[in-house]
């Protein structure tokens, strides 16, 4: 199966190549020199530029899911073949808002990403699901991490699909920011499974007990930490290892410091865990 995965995501990369080949080859050229058509023209430009954007999301998501998987099962293969299936109607959708851009248009395209981005969660749980057959636990931690935020895409998604019934072309533009939205989120899920994964299993049961507070409490460290160390590319020749570093130790314990996230970021490193030094404890409060 490890050759047949190879050879999956070989493939799917090649349909994903193709996709968005069509969709460049499928541009209305002007047929007149007016200026009407090359307005015209520039707007089929914006439009692929927003399917453009999307399928590349998908692929960067697509990427790092089957770089982390070792063998697939026939599941994950149906699953990958109907999600690839609906894909490939993206350029044909993309030409029927690019040539009429109305309300049955662009609802019709937003269905479909909307199909789409559930099929590939389904073939992201499928991957995951095969991996770690042998520990509930982590097909448990895989839900906490995605769920919140496939709900809250899944969410922006139904609004702007109600927006497309009313304004149809304020929707179309609507959806150039949703693959930018997606990849930040999917960048912070893909860290977080991979370092959560690792934890033993009582700082893993710790890390599934975190509310929704401490869930966006914890993405906003990370969000802080990486731009901390940014800063410090052109200073700091070790930044990459000290901002792995110091991201690592967001997840020991399994828990982290809710003080220093509703407090601020003070510039120092915490570890993400209730402060239960004896000593500390003793000393009166001012």
């Amino acid at each position: 199966m490890e050759k047949l995965k190879e050879r999956l995501d070989m493939f799917s990369d090649a349909v994903i190549a193709i996709i968005i080949t069509i969709m460049v080859l499928e541009l209305p050229m002007p047929q007149h020199d007016s200026v009407s058509e090359y307005l015209q023209f520039g707007k089929a430009i914006g439009i692929f530029f927003i399917s453009f954007c999307y399928v590349a999301n998908i692929w960067y998501q697509h990427s790092i899911l089957y770089s982390d998987a070792e063998t697939i099962n026939n599941k994950v293969f149906i699953s990958e073949f109907i999600f690839l299936a609906f894909l490939s109607l993206i350029p044909t959708f993309t030409k029927l808002i690019t040539v009429d851009t109305n309300r049955h248009t662009v609802l019709s395209y937003g269905i479909l990403t909307f199909i789409v981005n559930g099929l590939f969660m389904l073939t992201s749980y499928a991957v995951v699901h095969h991996k770690y057959s042998d520990k509930s636990d982590i097909q448990k931690i895989f839900q906490k991490i995605y769920l919140n935020h496939s709900n809250f895409l899944g969410m922006i998604n139904v609004i702007v699909l109600i927006l497309a019934y009313f304004k149809p072309n304020w929707a179309v533009w609507c959806y150039l920011a949703l693959p930018v939205i997606s990849f930040a989120f999917n960048r912070d899920d893909q860290v977080d499974l991979q370092e959560v994964t690792k934890l033993p299993q009582a700082d893993q049961d710790k890390y599934l007990n975190l509310s929704s507070t401490d869930m966006r409490g914890f993405r906003k460290r990370q969000r802080q930490i990486g731009q901390k160390y940014m800063k410090q590319r052109q200073t700091n020749p070790n930044w990459q290892d000290d901002m792995g570093k110091e991201m690592r130790d967001l997840f020991k314990d399994g828990g982290f410091d809710r003080s220093a996230v509703r407090g601020g970021y003070s510039g120092r490193p915490h570890r993400f865990k209730e402060n239960n030094d004896p000593k500390k404890k003793d000393k009166p409060s001012k």
